[in-house]
């Protein structure tokens, strides 16, 4: 009897170890991370320092069959300036963390579905940018529901320049929304990442990043689009690397994901909004 009762707390202890749980989600008060309204939304979590729509088991391509992608549809957040010194970062999270209920019915993954596939967990919310409201909402971005595979080459190049203008952006004009996700042409992924027995997950083509901020007309703010392809993209300085080849329309990235963008403005606004190529980047400084 005393060996079984050994060998049950060992496994009961592996499994607790494995099963890392979010830190406590203190909404951000003044915060409005789906500002602009993004439609329609799946499994909508909110976080601290970002709200994501997960895609559930529905029919994602229209052919009468239910499919679940085991990746966020779209990930949204304001982004403030830095304020003085920045909290502690909290240092990672290993292994990430899952939703028990999305993940006990098949939709989101655990950290196994991402071991050995050669793709990194792209931050969709970057740790760093959450990393402003405090310790727990940057642990909070090491879920499942705010991941899709990356090639690293493109996680740590030009997805990861996006970022940190994105950052500097915040810090020159005081705030910006961010609304970011993957693009999957067809509406059928072409790859799946996770071993038999594992939620499977969507590979992404392409991944979508649409910044708007305030300008000096009120009822009229600034808006840039992007879609930067997972491959082809190479090996690069991303500090230095161009970005403005990557830009493009929000009626583009619309119509590649099937997803409606500020919605809340005016109808009229948002046409003239979002059929516009912009060619040049913000200004940094």
């Amino acid at each position: 009897m005393k060996w079984i009762c050994v060998t049950v707390l060992i496994i009961v202890t592996a499994a607790l170890a494995w099963a890392t749980d979010l830190r406590p989600i203190v909404p951000a008060a003044g915060y409005q991370h789906d500002r602009f309204k993004t439609l329609p939304k799946d499994e909508y979590k909110e976080f601290r320092a970002f709200v994501t729509s997960f895609d559930s088991n529905d029919d994602n391509n229209g052919d009468g069959v239910p499919d679940a992608w085991g990746i966020p549809e779209f990930v949204s957040y304001e982004l403030r300036a830095t304020s003085g010194q920045m909290p502690p970062g909290s240092g990672g999270v290993s292994p990430w963390i899952t939703d028990n209920d999305l993940f006990a019915d098949g939709v989101a993954p655990n950290d196994d579905s991402y071991k050995h596939s050669g793709f990194s967990r792209g931050h969709m919310c970057m740790r760093s940018h959450a990393q402003r409201l405090g310790t727990d909402a940057d642990f909070n971005t090491h879920t499942a529901l705010n991941a899709c595979p990356q090639k690293q080459t493109m996680n740590n190049g030009a997805w990861k320049g996006l970022e940190e203008k994105t950052g500097n952006w915040a810090d020159k004009f005081g705030a910006v929304w961010i609304i970011c996700g993957p693009v999957i042409y067809g509406r059928t992924p072409s790859q799946f990442i996770g071993d038999v027995g594992e939620v499977p997950v969507a590979v992404p083509d392409a991944f979508f990043k649409i910044l708007v901020k305030d300008s000096d007309d009120p009822d009229h703010p600034d808006v840039l689009a992007f879609v930067i392809p997972m491959y082809g993209v190479g090996n690069f300085n991303s500090a230095t690397h161009n970005l403005t080849p990557y830009l493009t329309s929000v009626d583009l990235i619309e119509a590649l994901t099937g997803l409606d963008f500020l919605s809340v403005l005016d109808d009229t606004l948002e046409v003239e909004l979002e059929r516009v190529v912009h060619i040049e980047l913000w200004p940094e400084e």
